[in-house]
């Protein structure tokens, strides 16, 4: 879970310096240059969608929390586990061609151990499940978001 806490920042999509720095801690030797490249040309895709500019990475809100996992495989060198997690992506500005909108994903991680650790050898997602909204209440205002993601942080990796 800590690997998808670490990629679920607004700097990991906004700074390829420290997008590549997390990467080169979290994944294997081998990996680590095939899942910048394909972070880096996603997290381009993620910039452009949210409309941002030089110096509009403040009003960006990617917030990243697990909602249960599931062992896939086990070895003491390589093992596999499922995160279902629930992410919040967006803008607080009201001009945003993506207000703060929820996301359900399924991520695969491929583990290896090595170098004294488990390190990434591979990611692979897919969407859901996705839950239905149960409550009648309409979303909150961009304002509301700015003010949360101001006063709360967001879970840190631990690494």
């Amino acid at each position: 879970m800590n690997y998808e806490v670490a990629r679920s920042s607004p700097s990991y999509f906004t700074d390829q310096a420290f997008r590549h720095a997390v990467l080169e801690t979290v994944m294997t030797r081998e990996s680590v240059k095939e899942q910048q490249r394909r972070d880096d040309r996603d997290a381009s895709k993620v910039v452009a969608s949210l409309g941002l500019d030089s110096g509009g990475s403040a009003h960006m809100i990617m917030r990243a929390s697990p909602v249960g996992t599931q062992v896939g495989s086990y070895s003491p060198q390589v093992s596999t586990v499922k995160i279902w997690m629930s992410e919040l992506v967006g803008m607080t500005s009201a001009n945003s061609p993506l207000p703060v909108s929820a996301n359900w994903t399924t991520y695969t991680l491929t583990l290896q151990w090595q170098r004294g650790d488990w390190k990434l050898a591979d990611i692979s997602q897919s969407a859901g499940p996705t839950p239905l909204q149960t409550t009648d209440r309409a979303p909150d205002s961009v304002d509301t978001f700015q003010k949360m993601d101001e006063e709360f942080n967001a879970p840190p990796y631990v690494g």
